[in-house]
């Protein structure tokens, strides 16, 4: 025969409570609404810094087919112009304190990038400047790591146009996941062109090798 165990208050409590369903939504939603702000803001992430991108490819395109002509404005540097040009074509969601943009010429397309040619005397795999021979391509009369010189050329030269953005991300959650030590994420843009034979030509530089 069972004996009848008698529920203690406390019993019924906890009894009552596994049946209670209020608040479950509540609670559902504290699991799944940071998830869901999560997702949001880094689309959100996403899409400013994919637009970023776009403009300032956009704006180093525009630069260039007016640099490469050789247009000026009166009052104004080819260099000045083109570089408000850039400023102007990012509507203001580029902060302009956090661009850099460079201009870099070169004598052939196959001279981006490259640095000037040396030979490694001491054979310890970099430049020694006073051991090492190195050939001055761009007649600074030292050596580079990169051989084209500041400007925007002149008629038939090749030009690297390149925009440097740091980008400042919308929270510091994402700016401490994806950003640099200043919660700051590089953005690059470059193109480079061959300008048009306008004008009267620069007086062409004669690499010469030098120690």
């Amino acid at each position: 025969m069972k004996k009848n165990i008698r529920k203690t208050p406390l019993k019924k409590f906890f009894k009552r409570l596994r049946r209670n369903q209020t608040g479950s939504t509540l609670v559902e939603m504290a699991f799944v609404l940071p998830v869901i702000s999560l997702a949001t803001i880094g689309t959100l992430e996403v899409g400013v810094t994919m637009l970023s991108v776009t403009m300032l490819e956009g704006a180093i395109s525009e630069a260039s087919r007016a640099g490469m002509t050789g247009y000026a404005v009166d009052g104004k540097t080819r260099e000045e112009y083109i570089n408000d040009l850039l400023a102007d074509r990012t509507f203001g969601m580029i902060d302009l304190t956090n661009l850099v943009i460079n201009q870099r010429v070169y004598e052939d397309f196959a001279d981006v990038g490259i640095p000037e040619p040396y030979t490694d005397v001491n054979g310890d795999n970099v430049y020694s400047a006073g051991v090492d021979s190195y050939t001055d391509m761009n007649c600074n009369d030292q050596w580079d790591s990169e051989v084209g010189t500041d400007g925007v050329g002149g008629p038939g030269q090749i030009v690297l146009y390149e925009a440097i953005y740091d980008a400042n991300l919308m929270t510091g959650f994402f700016s401490r996941m994806v950003g640099d030590e200043d919660g700051k994420i590089k953005l690059t843009a470059s193109t480079v062109i061959q300008n048009e034979p306008y004008g009267t030509p620069d007086p062409s530089c004669v690499a010469a090798v030098k120690t």
